[in-house]
């Protein structure tokens, strides 16, 4: 396992740990501003406290997380930068009294779903090893997003030879 294995290997234990301390422990927070675009959220996050927020919240939101990181690709991005894009595949149980960031009703609550996205994800090295400084979630487009989803719903049986 190379560097950057090792490190996804132990930030998706992070996020399955789902402690917000923990997991903002792989960021640079010495940089002035994060750049975060979660899949499920609307805006992109370039603002710490706001970030640590989303982190906190996931705490009591989400039951159980797991991350799983795959056909990662990394290349340079100046001298103590690297570009990664990264497929991810994500499941998730929400917590069963889950609520909304503002307070509201969450009408998954109690309920598991995943999926799989790329991440394009930017690390910068540091003296206590590599730190993340942006992260960035995008699914497939829908419509090849559904042709997966009707290929794997096919009744079991069904076009065997």
């Amino acid at each position: 396992m190379n560097a950057t294995e090792s490190f996804l290997a132990s930030y998706q234990q992070a996020w399955a740990e789902n402690r917000a301390e923990l997991i903002a422990s792989f960021w640079a927070t010495d940089e002035p501003a994060p750049f975060y675009k979660a899949e499920e959220i609307d805006d992109i996050i370039t603002d710490w406290d706001q970030l640590r927020a989303y982190w906190q919240h996931n705490e009591g939101f989400n039951e159980a997380i797991q991350l799983t990181f795959s056909d990662i690709k990394a290349q340079a991005a100046g001298a103590d930068r690297q570009l990664m894009g990264i497929r991810m595949r994500w499941d998730i149980r929400f917590a069963a009294d889950a609520k909304l960031m503002d307070g509201s009703p969450f009408s998954w609550a109690g309920k598991s779903m995943g999926g799989t996205n790329h991440v394009i994800a930017l690390l910068k090295e540091t003296p206590d090893g590599p730190r993340l400084m942006a992260w960035i979630e995008a699914p497939n487009a829908p419509i090849s997003y559904i042709a997966e989803l009707y290929l794997q719903n096919v009744s079991p049986g069904f076009g065997d030879s």
